[in-house]
């Protein structure tokens, strides 16, 4: 392999992570119809690797990456730095999970993984690549000038967050939990890393049609049938119907995942697209509206959160049932 097949001067590369499907996948899509970059599409499955590798363009490298294994992170490290000169442009943490719902539905087990992906997983990530990152970063200054063209843009450690890190929503405790941490992290590194010109930067879109959207029924199912029988006692099988029918609502409302995925690329590839800390993407009633709940005092903020959640029958139909079992004994 030439050094022409690596990136050189005239390609940038970028790392993205969870491209199995999703926005991550759109996302490399269209970085590979770009000119200037060389993409590394990092995947959980075998079958999302075979499948980018059947494309057979050398400027697209996918690589097996579970990002909740330091070895294998490791192993991501250690061919980037091979393959790359100037090592790492931009860094995009996008793999995530949601396992959640309720918390009675919930268990420690999954609040565990979630955790893992979504926050450790960009701690692993970014830990392991921060480092050429830097080394970009130094190198971007001392590259020569090319008449007419422009300075190569500065380094960007990019991630997909969520609204969910602003706002609380009843059945995604877990999730968003994984989330405030993450933005509580990124906060803090943007910074830290800000002696050595990186950009850092969070995506935080609303829901949108993606596959991890479309399997919230099916998790709100499972949680429904690993639930122990006191607590479909307490919440009723007329619950579970309602939380199934919210799933369905809030994936048919959810926006086109295209509209994150252009603000997702724009972030790479704009000159200043990693300039601004926090990014939200969705329809601007919904920004708006969670904007203004920020600003409420919790008491009221909580009441309409409660308001909202029996409006969807998303309520147990008998909240004391433990109790008066208790007293019956």
């Amino acid at each position: 392999m030439t050094q022409d097949t690596l990136t050189g001067s005239k390609e940038l590369a970028v790392v993205v992570t969870g491209a199995d499907s999703g926005f991550g996948a759109a996302i490399v899509e269209d970085l590979c119809q770009r000119k200037g970059y060389t993409i590394y599409a990092t995947c959980l499955t075998r079958e999302a690797v075979e499948r980018y590798q059947s494309k057979d363009s050398i400027r697209l490298r996918a690589i097996q990456v579970d990002v909740t294994n330091q070895d294998e992170v490791n192993r991501l490290r250690a061919q980037v730095e091979a393959e790359c000169p100037q090592d790492v442009y931009c860094v995009f943490n996008n793999a995530g999970v949601y396992l959640g719902g309720f918390f009675d539905f919930s268990t420690e087990e999954s609040f565990q993984k979630i955790m893992d992906v979504n926050y450790m997983g960009v701690v692993r990530i970014s830990k392991a690549l921060v480092p050429s990152l830097r080394t970009y970063a130094r190198f971007r200054h001392t590259f020569p000038a090319v008449a007419g063209q422009q300075k190569l843009p500065r380094a960007r450690l990019l991630t997909i967050t969520s609204v969910g890190a602003r706002s609380n929503s009843s059945g995604f405790g877990g999730y968003s939990a994984s989330k405030h941490a993450t933005a509580s992290l990124l906060d803090t590194i943007r910074v830290e890393l800000s002696p050595w010109e990186i950009d850092v930067s969070m995506l935080e879109p609303t829901c949108a049609k993606t596959p991890l959207a479309a399997n919230f029924k099916i998790t709100a199912e499972q949680n429904w049938k690993n639930a122990d029988e006191t607590t479909q006692r307490m919440y009723t099988p007329l619950f579970f119907d309602q939380w199934v029918m919210s799933t369905k609502l809030f994936y048919t409302q959810a926006m086109p995942s295209d509209c994150v995925v252009e603000a997702a690329v724009n972030a790479i590839v704009k000159p200043g697209g990693a300039s601004r800390a926090r990014v939200m993407v969705g329809p601007w009633m919904l920004l708006w509206f969670i904007w203004f709940q920020e600003k409420l005092p919790d008491w009221l903020s909580d009441h309409l959160s409660r308001f909202v959640v029996k409006q969807q029958g998303l309520w147990p139909a008998d909240p004391f049932l433990l109790q008066e079992d208790t007293k019956e004994e």
